[in-house]
């Protein structure tokens, strides 16, 4: 089955090429980083939740609103329902991350219908972001984690993530995740997901 295929890869790829976020934090009041306790005390509330319906409002750099939803296997982008989507989290300061960003600007480029959402998570607020997306040319929407460890820890916890960046999610058509990748990707690897999402 797919997704016992994904979790052995999530293991192997974790050992072998991610970034951790945990352990690459400045001393600076820039860095937030994902700490054991407030994922501890996330994952309570998600608990506490769980039988209610789960859902996140988001803010991009730009001031774009995005309306999550939890559905069945999956996460609902309100705004870009039916469309295929890339979620990555990445760090600004993790060379696998960076050495995607031009892959990722191309993909964009290549398929309209793709639709990619990016997460800092090495704790740049929003101001250093904008900078840092300027001066990478970043054609596609981005988000400070800074601000929403609730929804950092929602991922944790369903996706039983480590903390390991970058982190990949594939949501098809209908929202289901498809794909779950830890460690950077070729442009090859993420033409190969981009078709999976859309069949």
């Amino acid at each position: 089955m797919r997704v016992k295929k994904v979790v052995v890869l999530l293991i192997l790829l974790f050992v072998i090429s991610a970034c951790n976020s945990k352990t690459e934090k400045k001393s600076d009041n820039n860095s937030s980083g994902v700490t054991e306790k407030s994922v501890i005390a996330d994952n309570k509330k998600i608990s506490k939740e769980k039988s209610k319906e789960i859902t996140f409002t988001l803010e991009t750099i730009d001031g774009t609103t995005i309306h999550i939803k939890e559905i069945e296997n999956g996460l609902e982008f309100q705004e870009f329902k039916g469309r295929p989507i890339y979620l990555i989290l990445f760090g600004y300061r993790c060379p696998p991350c960076l050495k995607e960003i031009p892959e990722l600007i191309e993909l964009t480029k290549e398929h309209q219908d793709l639709k990619i959402i990016a997460m800092e998570v090495q704790g740049l607020d929003s101001d250093a972001l904008q900078e840092f997306v300027t001066d990478r040319g970043i054609n596609y929407p981005v988000i400070s984690g800074y601000n929403y460890m609730d929804f950092i820890s929602y991922i944790q916890l369903k996706a039983q993530w480590g903390g390991a960046i970058p982190l990949l999610l594939g949501l098809n058509k209908k929202g289901e995740v498809e794909i779950m990748q830890i460690g950077g990707v070729s442009k090859r690897e993420l033409e190969m997901g981009y078709k999976e999402l859309i069949n």
